[in-house]
């Protein structure tokens, strides 16, 4: 069950993904050659005018193959009908652009929308506005009750749950709030806190409780939004965490552990399920925009120098970085996996 239920999750997020390129492909008038979905044997295909859609065997990756006139013509194209007429080459900058970000774009707008069908039945969410403080906590420090916080540490608070990760990036240091108060946003540097068990049951806490709200619809399509952009920042906040060895490398998980807690919080409940599904959505957002050859954003790098520099760089050098970006690429791969597996056996 938990194996039929990774792969139609990464299907689903594959599959939006490569539709986000193939849409906006197809709008800037590049010609589409293939949308698949997977590797290896075709277990379903079908072409439609020039496009081959097919699900092959294996349920990792996908692809859109476009037009491109830097690479060898498909087998069934005429070389003499090889021209830069429908292209990737021939589009402007701008649609070029929009290829290459729709991917990620639509794993977004996909973690949003399954953030709000999740939240659909919720009449009441978390705020991040101070509604008590604790018994002893400390007079010198500035937080009262009815202020909503605005950041911690560096950290924006889009829902309330930014609100541990500012805690614990800044834990070890006086922390730095912003809050709004009475209309007005204030700025307080250096507040020491400490977490304590503040009520006896052996809870370690800062001292301060939050608060519910009510949410209209309007409420949830501009949490979900938000939430969306949470999750997006936990995935940057991660990376520099990696670079900045507050977290490890062991801590990575690959998709043999995504499986693994996608089952897990699938016993839970289908809901609990979905929102995971969430913040893999919008991860792999991120992910794909990172500045690395092989990914999207590694693409997006080779545009900003042929926006600079006038001109496009050498097909030849561009496809020695992207393979070697790649190839790191397949290494980590292999490398998050084992550990997924050291964990699953360990645990």
């Amino acid at each position: 069950m938990t194996l039929l239920l990774a792969i139609a999750v990464f299907g689903l997020i594959i599959f939006v993904h490569e539709l986000g390129h193939f849409i906006a492909a197809k709008s800037a008038g590049i010609t589409v050659y293939e949308f698949t979905i997977g590797f290896g044997p075709a277990i379903l295909k079908k072409k439609i005018g020039e496009t081959l859609y097919a699900v092959r065997l294996l349920p990792v990756g996908g692809a859109v193959v476009m037009k491109d006139i830097d690479e060898e013509p498909p087998e069934d194209i005429d070389p003499a009908e090889w021209t830069l007429e429908g292209s990737f080459q021939e589009a402007s900058w701008l649609r070029r652009f929009a290829v290459v970000v729709a991917g990620s774009f639509m794993n977004f707008i996909t973690g949003v929308l399954i953030i709000f069908l999740v939240l659909l039945p919720a009449g009441y969410a978390a705020e991040p506005v101070i509604s008590e403080l604790a018994e002893g906590f400390p007079e010198d420090a500035p937080l009262k009750v009815g202020d909503r916080i605005v950041e911690v540490s560096g950290v924006h608070i889009f829902t309330y749950n930014d609100i541990s990760l500012g805690l614990q990036l800044g834990a070890g240091e006086p922390f730095d709030f912003v809050v709004e108060r009475d209309g007005e946003k204030l700025k307080f540097d250096d507040v020491v806190l400490e977490a304590k068990d503040y009520d006896g049951t052996g809870q370690l806490r800062y001292g301060f409780t939050f608060g519910y709200e009510e949410l209209s619809m309007f409420d949830k399509i501009k949490y979900s939004f938000n939430n969306a952009l949470s999750f997006f920042q936990s995935a940057y906040k991660s990376i520099g965490m990696l670079i900045g060895g507050k977290a490890d490398t062991s801590d990575l998980v690959g998709t043999v552990g995504i499986a693994s807690e996608i089952g897990a919080r699938a016993e839970q409940s289908m809901a609990d399920m979905w929102y995971f599904v969430a913040y893999i959505a919008v991860n792999l957002s991120f992910v794909n925009m990172l500045p690395i050859p092989g990914l999207d954003g590694g693409k997006l790098i080779f545009m900003l120098i042929e926006l600079i520099c006038r001109k496009p760089i050498d097909p030849k050098w561009e496809n020695y970085i992207s393979y070697a970006g790649l190839a790191l690429i397949m290494a980590l791969f292999v490398f998050v996996t084992y550990n997924d597996i050291v964990r699953l056996i360990a645990g």
